[in-house]
């Protein structure tokens, strides 16, 4: 065996053998290893890995539910610090994310994500849950909002909204109105479709589908399963609305030149904010049916939206106040013909699909 100093020993050798016996080594020393990558720990995470070290193992299943609290509820956890950011300050977020201090919040993406995917369950279970609500996606303030209210409310406070169970109800109301009998309603199915085939030029081609998506929608039910289908395309359709806003937005922010993914993550901040707060008031909207606690939270948060869209631009672009305010009018018009036409063609597909 060769001694540390026998100049025939390959110093290669030794430099791994020392590095293979280290983490055992600094355990047996009393020093604390990571249990991942066994680097040595100078603090509750690995600086090698990340790893957050425990003090005990999890062994038992309140030790584990006491470690899983800590993580939710500790002052420092990225979800209540990112959740806090959205809510109270406008465009922060993206500025931090673009300034390069990333690591306290959670990544666009996966918020995004997660709010969204949470805010359409939200608005699912409301919607089952209360037979006179509505799902609406309204246009107010220069922005499209898609929530929970009372039918009676959207009525009163003159929502300028599509539902998709208003939607699926009129179609299949005004063709089940066309015709008295089921098979008169069927003939009028086919004929609108073999119309379509023979003088809608190429669109001639959905004539069989159009047929067969009018029977579904006046079937029973029908107006019910295309409320759903609507819902649940809508919710993909924003996948493809949030790059069409960031190319809108490039357009306004020429100089100095940006890169289109910092427009694409403005906008991934300000929609999750979006979810966030129509989620928070379809919640509100479960407890109580109350007018007099809901419109003036309604009314808030109507101010509230196209106030934080004008504070988020004039933090991540940093503009004047009037030429900041001249291009949130425009973003607003551009907001209100993309969705538009974004929801038509969900109610399009959704009716071609049945």
């Amino acid at each position: 065996m060769s001694s540390p100093a026998d100049p025939t020993a390959d110093p290669g050798a030794l430099d791994d053998s020392t590095l293979e016996i280290e983490p055992a080594a600094a355990r047996h020393a009393g020093t604390r290893a990571c249990e991942n990558c066994g680097a040595a720990l100078s603090g509750p995470y690995c600086a090698r890995c990340g790893q957050r070290h425990h003090d005990h193992p999890v062994h038992h299943f309140w030790h584990f539910i006491g470690e899983a609290t800590e993580d939710l509820t500790h002052a420092d956890s990225r979800l209540w610090q990112t959740l806090f950011a959205l809510l109270f300050r406008p465009g922060f977020l993206t500025r931090e994310f673009l300034d390069g201090r990333r690591v306290r919040f959670l990544p666009p993406v996966r918020l995004y994500l997660v709010v969204s995917l949470i805010f359409f369950l939200v608005v699912g279970l409301h919607t089952r849950l209360s037979s006179p609500a509505t799902p609406t996606f309204a246009s107010t303030g220069g922005s499209f909002r898609y929530k929970v209210v009372p039918a009676h409310v959207a009525a009163r406070v003159g929502a300028v909204a599509h539902t998709p169970a208003r939607v699926a109800g009129g179609i299949a109301s005004g063709l089940a109105g066309a015709g008295s009998t089921p098979g008169t309603r069927q003939r009028m199915c086919e004929q609108t479709g073999t119309y379509v085939k023979q003088h809608a030029g190429w669109l001639g081609r959905f004539g069989p589908r159009l047929t067969r998506s009018c029977l579904a929608t006046t079937a029973n039910g029908g107006a019910r399963r295309m409320g759903e289908a609507i819902e649940r395309n809508l919710e993909r359709a924003m996948f493809l609305f949030l790059p069409l806003l960031a190319l809108v937005m490039k357009s306004l922010y020429l100089e100095p030149p940006r890169y289109y993914v910092e427009h694409l993550l403005f906008f991934l901040h300000n929609h999750a904010f979006l979810f966030l707060v129509l989620g928070l008031d379809s919640l509100l909207k479960m407890l109580t049916h109350s007018p007099v606690l809901l419109e003036p939270i309604d009314m808030a948060v109507t101010i509230y939206i196209p106030v934080y869209f004008y504070l988020a631009m004039r933090r991540v672009y940093g503009q004047g106040r009037w030429l900041t305010l001249g291009k949130l009018t425009t973003l607003g018009f551009a907001y209100s013909f993309l969705g538009a036409l974004m929801f038509a063609a969900t109610i399009s597909y959704s009716f071609l699909m049945m």
